[in-house]
């Protein structure tokens, strides 16, 4: 009986464990700014998916977006906060390239993290919307 629960214990562990890894992958987007101001507008939602629960994503209440303008170490040096409903706004990126993620811990301190995306911003005076989903 005991190697029945050690088993199914280790089994739901290792559930968990893979669950929570992502592959890291990478999308380009080409993010405009505003040629008045040199400042580029992102904005967005942040979504996690927990498949304990459902298979639909729902909102990530104040979850963080992290932003590294160095894609070598994708070191984050920013991090925004997005609000109540998911939603978030990142403000004030000059030109160049940016590597921007999302996380979110719930209310039992999971972690759930996103993809990446490389942004390049770009001299226009139009924003870009994002909308990441965590895993």
């Amino acid at each position: 009986m005991k190697t029945i629960k050690y088993i199914l214990a280790s089994l739901t562990i290792s559930a968990f464990m893979f669950a929570s890894c992502t592959k890291e992958e990478t999308k380009t987007v080409e993010i405009p700014v505003s040629s008045t101001n040199g400042q580029a507008l992102i904005k967005g939602t942040v979504k996690y998916l927990d498949l304990a629960i459902s298979t639909t994503a729902v909102a990530a209440p104040y979850a963080t977006i992290k932003v590294s303008s160095d894609l070598a170490t994708k070191q984050f040096t920013q991090f925004w906060q997005a609000d109540s409903a998911g939603n978030f706004s990142v403000k004030g990126l000059a030109v160049g390239d940016y590597y921007i993620a999302a996380e979110y811990r719930d209310k039992n301190n999971y972690l759930y993290t996103t993809q990446g995306f490389t942004v390049n911003v770009k001299n226009s005076v139009n924003p870009v919307t994002l909308d990441f989903t965590c895993k």
